[in-house]
């Protein structure tokens, strides 16, 4: 047989540079704890609707998020499981423009509130985190700089992770 109607072998399943494993590990602890989140809140979907805030527009913002936060937490969990780095990205930017989305309701009605932590945590929530956000669907839609793209979409999940701890050991140190 002529070696120039041969077929070649099929090259071989591409291996993984060793840095990007961490960030498929990151996305997929951040995806998990948002998945965790938004299935625990999914069931007020299924109760009385009369217990979800604001009627009107206001009100379907908020049961959109309830809804779509375990549809794109999972998404998230799924595509950084398989190796789909950007698109793992693009879902959690998502999830973190819904949560910002779910926050306009109680900003139209009540303003921003600046009183104690929310000081430092309003400006972030209703701020930077879209923003980052934002940022990070854009560097992973042109597949470039994932490793920012990352930390990027990881900072809010990570912000609350650490806001609940504090206040778990500030009502085991203070008391409630």
């Amino acid at each position: 047989m002529n070696a120039a109607t041969t077929v070649p072998d099929a090259p071989p399943a591409p291996i993984r540079p060793p840095r990007l494993l961490g960030l498929y590990l990151l996305l997929i602890i951040v995806a998990a704890i948002e998945t965790f989140e938004g299935l625990s809140n999914a069931p007020t979907l299924f109760g009385d609707m009369s217990t979800i805030p604001g009627p009107g527009l206001g009100g379907a913002i908020i049961k959109a998020y309830i809804a779509s936060h375990p549809v794109l937490a999972l998404a998230a969990l799924v595509f950084a499981t398989v190796g789909r780095l950007r698109y793992a990205i693009m879902s959690l930017g998502a999830l973190v423009l819904m949560n910002w989305l779910n926050y306009m309701p109680s900003v139209v009605l009540h303003g921003l509130d600046f009183d104690g932590i929310s000081a430092f945590q309003t400006p972030l929530q209703i701020v930077a985190f879209p923003l980052m956000a934002a940022c990070a669907i854009a560097l992973a839609a042109r597949n470039e700089r994932l490793g920012l793209a990352t930390m990027l979409v990881s900072i809010p999940t990570l912000f609350n992770v650490a806001a609940v701890i504090a206040f778990g050991i500030s009502v085991i140190l203070y008391g409630f």
